[in-house]
């Protein structure tokens, strides 16, 4: 199943697309969004998976999600009993479906990416004040080859 995955806005070789936060350092300023994979025809998936970071007593424990389509543009997350919708960010239509530019791998690599975003972000923020749950869509450290070795070098 493919991921939600939580990407940059960034340029490389003069090819906008995404890449992952660690691949741009600290001192870079950058806004992290949910993106989505699309297949070959630009459709969506049905599902993506979908990770949440929880902190309880000095330890983190990630949870698997399932984000559901419904609807033309519209997601469903559902986490700890409480529903969380998503909605395809409206930009301009050559922005819509960027590639990933970075050099990390992960098998959605290969398709091109559209940006969601939470219908009503206070929810999110909620859930992590309240939960002490963070959406991290795909988790980096465990998903994506060349991360490791990429953090140590940061």
């Amino acid at each position: 199943m493919p991921f939600v995955h939580s990407l940059a806005r960034s340029t490389k070789a003069d090819k906008q697309g995404w890449c992952a936060p660690v691949e741009l350092g600290e001192a870079a300023p950058h806004y992290i969004s949910f993106v989505i994979p699309v297949d070959e025809n630009g459709a969506f998936f049905k599902t993506y998976s979908c990770e949440a970071v929880t902190s309880r007593n000095k330890e983190k424990i990630i949870t698997s999600h399932e984000l559901a389509a419904q609807g033309a543009d519209s997601f469903l997350l559902h986490v700890d009993a409480e529903d969380f919708w998503f909605v395809v960010k409206p930009v301009l239509k050559a922005a819509r479906r960027l590639p990933y530019v970075g050099k990390l791998k992960h098998p959605d690599f290969r398709f091109l990416f559209t940006e969601i975003e939470p219908a009503e972000l206070n929810k999110l923020d909620d859930l992590c004040d309240r939960e002490h749950t963070f959406i991290m869509g795909c988790d980096p450290f465990t998903h994506y080859s060349g991360v490791k070795k990429r953090a140590q070098h940061a």
